[in-house]
């Protein structure tokens, strides 16, 4: 999968570990002291936002 290049001035790219994150401003503050965590369970594993 590959990162579309044509974000604007209002979105903000993060990379962390090697994964690109693009962030719109408008929804930056759902963000705010979260922490993306994952999580393997007996039907497999997914992500989630953690509160800080």
């Amino acid at each position: 999968m590959a990162l579309d290049e044509s974000t604007n001035s209002e979105d903000t790219v993060t990379e962390v570990d090697g994964v690109k994150f693009v962030i719109h401003s408008s929804q930056s503050y759902y963000f705010d002291n979260v922490q993306l965590d994952y999580k393997e369970g007996m039907f497999g594993g997914g992500y989630r936002l953690v509160d800080l």
